[in-house]
């Protein structure tokens, strides 16, 4: 058994989870104090509290391989933190700005890649 912390939603976990594995099911309540689904008929990940899940399995090399998946996927899915950007009027940028922003990123990019703008004719604005 391992604890691991997540506080994402139960269902999100095992939402991904099945996008991995072909067999993700639910377990009925008197097999276990809870929700809890079994992964690949080796693994029983449970919900322990809204900062914590366990997962239960025995050992073998392929029950061994399908808890180091969940546990990778179960701290991927902790990293992913949404991004929301507040933006003001002050902060928006017509599209000309944009434009040039990104034609000065794809030119970094192609000197990073190609070497000096004057050695290469991917230098933007050459021919």
């Amino acid at each position: 058994m391992i604890t691991i912390a997540y506080s994402g939603a139960f269902g999100v976990l095992k939402h991904r989870l099945k996008q991995i594995f072909e067999s993700v099911e639910s377990l009925p309540n008197e097999e276990s104090e809870g929700p809890a689904f079994r992964v690949h008929e080796r693994l029983t990940v449970k919900y322990e509290s809204e900062k914590h899940i366990s997962l239960h399995w025995r050992s073998d090399p392929i029950s061994d391989m399908v808890s180091d998946s969940v546990v990778a996927l179960v701290l991927n899915i902790s990293r992913e933190v949404p991004m929301v950007v507040v933006e003001s009027e002050e902060a928006t940028k017509t599209e000309e700005e944009n434009s040039k922003k990104a034609e000065k990123v794809v030119h970094a990019l192609l000197v990073s890649l190609l070497g000096d703008g004057d050695k290469c004719r991917w230098k933007c604005g050459a021919s």
